[in-house]
């Protein structure tokens, strides 16, 4: 079962409202909410414009979390091991060697992006339901049911973006907040959100939502230590099940940027894989090099390739096409989770039998979602066995986690967790680039725009926490 939201990156909507992408219905916002006034769709434009818009309204919604996904992938891969900088960017580099200030250009658009999303998604959820009664729309209330549901998953996705990513976060314009939210704290919200996507999506019969709100669900749950939970949630999808982030070829701005920036078709390479040997990143090499190499994830290209002269390029190959999907939620993650929550409770059996189900067939799924030429008989993944040493066997599911969700954002998140994990000692990220100047950041400050403009917030994370240690 695969799903992809229909794919509206860029999406215009017709008639007078072709320039709107955003729809907000607020006045007096501060902070990043705030928007160009050609960016706005008010109330009495939706009645204008009538029931026409909402196939669009929802396909700018949906594009708008599309955008961010790009934005996600690639900055958590430079801060993790996944990836180093391959061009002389100083923004990028600050996210490279780990040490982030506050005024960082290149978080600034992923920051408001997030933002624009999450705002987005529960102004649609407001003004649809609203609509639903609505004599004008009683011809689209299908249509408006189903925005309702999406606009609840994006809704929470989008909060858990900003636990996962973020020492801490604060939401202005619809649901505003007068303080900034701990990740726990945030989390818990974006649980709300997500039952109440898969409430919704149950009553109109969108199994796709349905489950890409369970799995949002069992991630949550695994962040905050309710590992029971979230594998009683991860249980309930099928190991088929993915849900994408769509990409097109149709205009350069549509593409993966995954794809973008280390395969040079378009531009010169800016992103690649650290294999060691670039003393300029601090000789930096992604743990999973070699296996990735003979998986046929990873391939050596020839000197003069990137962007930062002398950076030797080590393509990804998971996404080789313009148009590539990146997985949003799925049936492996769910299984991830299903093997972490057995492992923490002593069944390492159970979790062994479940990873070794995943390495099976990964290179079959890999050639057939991604491309990716088959490995040989001797690279080909074989059945691992589980130790009784929980610590270890958590290693082995992050392992197996930087496999199967790689370039997706989850190498931050499962990061970050173990790293502030005080029940295991289990550090992924790379070491600190000492030689650079570098620091240990392990998550994201909330940027300078928004402290300079929003009165609610005035430190970029809690008083007293250290890089190290944001939570």
């Amino acid at each position: 079962m695969t799903r992809a939201i229909g794919r509206a990156r860029g999406a215009r909507l017709a008639g007078g409202l072709v320039s709107v992408l955003v729809l907000i219905v607020v006045a007096g916002c501060s902070g990043l909410v705030d928007v160009d006034d050609s960016a706005i769709i008010l109330p009495s434009e939706i009645d204008a414009a009538g029931p026409a818009a909402v196939p669009s309204i929802i396909f700018g919604m949906v594009g708008s979390y599309h955008e961010i996904t790009d934005d996600i992938t690639l900055i958590t891969a430079l801060l993790t091991d996944e990836m180093i900088s391959a061009s002389t960017f100083p923004d990028r580099l600050q996210v490279d060697d780990r040490k982030i200030p506050p005024n960082n250009l290149e978080l600034s658009g992923l920051y408001s992006g997030i933002h624009h999303a999450r705002f987005q998604a529960d102004t649609i959820v407001s003004q649809f339901q609203r609509k639903l009664t609505g004599p004008a729309f009683k011809d689209v209330v299908d249509e408006l049911s189903e925005g309702i549901a999406l606009g609840q998953l994006i809704g929470g996705y989008s909060r858990i973006w900003l636990s996962e990513l973020y020492c801490w976060s604060i939401l202005t314009g619809m649901a505003s907040e007068q303080a900034p939210l701990l990740p726990d704290t945030r989390m818990q919200q974006a649980v709300t959100f997500l039952q109440q996507a898969e409430a919704r999506a149950a009553t109109i019969g969108a199994e796709d939502i349905r489950l890409a709100a369970i799995v949002g669900q069992a991630r949550a749950q695994l962040w905050l230590r309710n590992y029971a939970q979230a594998s009683a949630l991860a249980a309930q999808v099928p190991r088929s099940f993915a849900y994408d982030a769509e990409y097109s070829n149709n205009d350069h701005a549509q593409y993966n940027e995954m794809y973008v920036f280390t395969w040079g078709d378009t531009q010169p390479i800016h992103w690649t894989v650290g294999d060691g040997t670039d003393a300029l990143r601090g000789s930096e090499r992604w743990e999973h090099l070699t296996q990735f190499k003979g998986l046929n994830l990873l391939l050596d290209r020839p000197a003069g390739k990137s962007s930062q002269s002398g950076t030797e390029v080590v393509l990804q190959t998971q996404y080789s096409r313009a148009e590539t999907s990146i997985l949003m939620a799925s049936g492996m993650e769910a299984t991830l989770i299903r093997a972490e929550a057995a492992v923490r409770s002593g069944q390492a059996q159970v979790a062994r039998d479940l990873l070794n189900g995943l390495r099976a067939d990964y290179s079959l799924r890999a050639t057939i979602r991604w491309g990716v030429p088959p490995p040989t008989a001797q690279n080909a993944l074989q059945p691992i066995q589980l130790s009784g040493n929980v610590q270890a066997n958590v290693k082995r599911v992050a392992d197996e986690r930087a496999r199967e969700l790689w370039l997706t954002g989850d190498r931050l998140t499962t990061s970050r967790r173990l790293r502030l994990d005080p029940t295991v000692s289990i550090n992924l990220f790379p070491p600190v680039k000492t030689v650079l100047g570098g620091g240990d950041d392990i998550a994201l400050p909330i940027t300078q725009d928004e402290l300079d403009r929003n009165p609610n917030v005035s430190r970029a994370c809690p008083t007293g926490q250290g890089a190290g240690s944001w939570r």
